[in-house]
């Protein structure tokens, strides 16, 4: 087999996926001085095992990075339907705009699940319909790689970010009702912790 530019072309995918979180992050720190728009941690607060769950989600990077690695270069990359380069490159493409999206617009992203005081609870912008964009940006991630690249281990690191960022994001949703209490519950009413009317 051979090396095939068109699989390649997946590491640029993934740089464009990355350079959108970064220059989200970048642009969101020149924006802090605005208003919030949701209410404000009156304490710190850290979400339970929340270091085992970020390295729970380093695992399924790993497991997606080395899956890829592996077929790219030994030019073994199954060929499952016409067009899956296509699917998985649009896929990865609407994640780096909703992980752009959602960092822009959320001002306290942190890899840990903690609140300081002062934190605020971000519900507009992409937040008005999904409660954890920012996961489910990794999750678009992951299931482009797993369909550009479809082997059996970017598809285990596929369903690793899935758990991953569901045991996040219930870990996370845990915490932000124990520090807004009546208002995180009726904001969580309203919205989808992934996929809109679905889940």
């Amino acid at each position: 087999m051979h090396l095939r530019l068109a699989d390649l072309a997946i590491y640029f995918a993934h740089a464009g996926f990355w350079a959108a979180f970064a220059i989200g992050r970048l642009a969101s720190r020149r924006t802090n001085e605005s208003k919030p728009d949701g209410p404000v941690a009156q304490e710190k607060r850290t979400a339970k095992h929340s270091r085992l769950l970020v390295a729970l989600h380093f695992v399924a990077f790993g497991f997606m990075y080395t899956g890829i690695g592996n077929a790219v270069f030994s030019g073994r990359v199954p060929d499952w339907f016409a067009g899956q380069r296509v699917a998985g490159a649009v896929l990865i493409g609407i994640g780096a705009a909703l992980a752009m999206s959602a960092i822009l617009y959320f001002r306290s992203w942190r890899f840990r699940a903690t609140l300081n005081e002062g934190h605020q609870l971000a519900t507009g912008g992409p937040f008005a319909v999904l409660r954890h964009p920012i996961y489910m940006a990794l999750n678009l991630l992951a299931l482009g790689s797993a369909l550009w690249i479809p082997t059996l281990t970017v598809w285990a690191g596929f369903v690793l970010m899935l758990i991953g960022s569901d045991l996040r994001a219930r870990a996370e949703e845990a915490l932000l009702a124990q520090s807004f209490g009546v208002d995180y519950q009726n904001y969580r009413k309203k919205t989808w912790r992934f996929i809109p009317w679905i889940y």
